[in-house]
């Protein structure tokens, strides 16, 4: 990245004021995170958003909240005459002074709603220019709340709500120059307010203004530094879409440690950040997992070779791509850890989602909102569903124990995954192994690229990738007779790659190094029953619902070992599956699986 440029954090607000909108609901970030100013000074937004209306607009910005009341930030007006007239402006509309008591809010609004429509001509600045008003009031949700039931709201709260719907409709009130933003979360609001108001997404830092952050942070703080290797721009793409507060809290403790902030630091700062902003909803997959992470084998190379044309894909923003990928197959077979190269690989961020559903009748509408509205905005990423179909809500179901909890999570995932202009900017990645329980509904929407349990004749090179894993600089021969044995005793057991693992893992805690004996000895010692029958019928669905012959981990391999399983179902000399058989196999198996 070049050297950082001023990014304008209110220019979407000041935009829509340009273009005729005079009432607005600002929305998403904090008018109190922090940003950087043209002379590169680290200023909560509010400030900005008081120069840019001073600067550009004309306009005096007075704030308003329950637990502050009105402030009319008299300490700014310095020039006297200026002051004189904006304080007999507010008095004229019974703003100063006001009782604190339980009728402040609507003396507020009505004076705010009075003062705002009112075009006065002769009020002006010392320069001759007209003398405009900016009321800001914070946290609109407090003030208008839309998470009432109908007759439940309180007197003070009804006005407030019918005051703010006929100042978002005022006439007057475009015609005054004047502008009026109500700052709150957009689904906390009574909807007869948000529908009367211009919404305008205040973003949390893009990678721009975050590398400008940055730069200035550590220019204030000195005496922090970035760990080796890491430089400003690197920062910027760590802790994107995220407030700037949390950054500004690491350089300032490195400051007066005098120490480096380090890269896993900034990712956990992220991973708070990104779980605060989500309600919990969203999370980040480190992607440190698969650092040392080899994936090897026939039946997994398809599935990866697919993932890194769509990594790169995505990275170039190619809108061709797949949206919507789902892995497939028994498991232990990799599928998490090839969802998190796909995010490394295209340089993006991996979102995990969590099921937004609440117990109180409108959250979970309201959470299933805010998550896909998060994913839309922090582009480009790869949103990540751990067992897709035991996370959420997979199927139409007439059940509505959850007062409809589940059916409005799903409607809210099938519009998502519906959005065409999320391709070439996200990509969603679920894994399951149980792909009977995903609807036809749902299912039509999602690309299954089948990652099947691995070949016998792969075990070895499995093994040895696994080990290096458990004992890194581990360099095990695939033909060593011990550890080809080790293999056999893998596959006769029917163990994943996760379950070799935990072999490897659990033999290390008796000895000092793995050799091939060890593994010989661990892979006897493996107790863990592993379910063949599951996995058959895991592979055979994933077959069954696979979405071109060309993802088929046998495609264009005319040497590839069919495993037992397959051998009935797929025609060794052709690659095609054999549908009548497929399904013969699955309702035999069926009753017996368990996965």
């Amino acid at each position: 990245m070049s050297e950082p440029k001023h990014v304008d954090p209110m220019r979407d607000l000041f935009e829509a004021y340009e273009d005729g909108h005079a009432a607005v609901l600002l929305e998403e970030r904090s008018l109190y995170d922090l940003t950087c100013d043209e002379a590169g000074r680290l200023v909560p937004a509010i400030e900005v958003l008081r120069s840019r209306a001073r600067l550009t607009c004309g306009m005096h910005v007075i704030t308003y909240s329950m637990a502050q009341g009105l402030d009319w930030d008299a300490t700014r007006l310095v020039d006297h005459a200026e002051r004189t007239r904006v304080e007999e402006t507010l008095r004229l509309n019974g703003l100063l002074d006001v009782p604190q008591d339980q009728n402040e809010i609507v003396r507020v609004l009505r004076g705010v709603a009075s003062m705002a429509r009112a075009r006065r001509d002769d009020l002006r600045w010392s320069d001759g220019r007209p003398l405009r008003f900016a009321f800001v009031l914070e946290f609109a949700e407090h003030l208008a709340p839309g998470t009432l039931t109908n007759g439940t709201q309180s007197d003070v709260q009804l006005v407030a709500i019918e005051l703010a719907h006929i100042v978002g409709q005022s006439l007057a009130l475009r015609g005054s120059g004047n502008l009026v933003v109500f700052h709150g979360r957009h689904s906390l609001v009574d909807p007869l307010v948000t529908r009367a108001l211009r919404r305008v997404r205040f973003q949390h830092p893009d990678e721009a203004e975050k590398h400008a952050f940055t730069t200035s942070a550590l220019a204030v703080y000195s005496d922090a530094r970035l760990a080796e290797g890491l430089t400003p721009a690197d920062v910027a793409r760590l802790t994107t879409n995220t407030p700037n507060r949390g950054l500004e809290q690491l350089l300032r403790a490195a400051h007066r440690r005098k120490r480096g902030v380090t890269a896993g630091e900034l990712t956990e700062q992220k991973r708070q950040d990104v779980v605060s902003l989500s309600e919990q909803s969203l999370s980040v997959l480190d992607a440190r997992r698969v650092a040392d992470v080899q994936l090897v084998g026939r039946n997994i190379a398809r599935p990866l070779a697919i993932l890194r044309q769509l990594a790169a894909r995505l990275r170039a923003g190619d809108r061709r791509m797949h949206a919507n990928v789902v892995l497939a197959g028994a498991p232990g077979t990799g599928k998490t850890d090839l969802a998190v190269m796909t995010a490394n690989a295209a340089g993006v961020t991996a979102y995990q989602m969590h099921s937004p559903k609440r117990g109180i009748v409108g959250e979970t509408e309201r959470l299933s909102e805010l998550q896909q509205s998060l994913l839309s905005h922090w582009t480009p990423n790869v949103s990540f569903i751990d067992e897709i179909s035991e996370a959420l809500p997979m199927e139409r179901s007439d059940f509505n124990g959850d007062s409809g909890a589940s059916a409005a999570v799903m409607a809210a995932l099938l519009t998502a995954l519906s959005d065409e202009s999320r391709r070439g900017r996200s990509l969603l990645i679920g894994t399951t192994n149980c792909l009977w329980r995903i609807g036809h509904a749902m299912r039509s929407r999602l690309t299954v690229i089948p990652v099947l349990q691995p070949l016998a004749d792969d075990m070895p090179s499995i093994i040895v990738a696994t080990a290096a894993r458990v004992q890194p600089g581990l360099q095990l021969d695939t033909k060593d007779p011990a550890l080809i044995d080790a293999a056999s005793v893998f596959s006769a057991k029917g163990a994943s790659p996760r379950h070799v693992r935990g072999a490897l893992t659990n033999a290390v805690l008796f000895v000092d190094s793995l050799t091939p004996q060890v593994v010989l000895q661990a892979a006897q010692n493996m107790t863990v029953a592993a379910d063949a029958t599951s996995s058959v019928f895991a592979d055979l669905w994933a077959i069954r619902c696979c979405a071109s012959n060309e993802f088929l981990p046998w495609y264009g391999d005319p040497s590839y070992p069919f495993p037992p399983h397959l051998r009935e179902v797929v025609d060794s000399a052709t690659g095609e599956v054999r549908a009548d058989e497929l399904r013969r196999q699955l309702d035999e198996l069926a009753p017996h699986a368990n996965v």
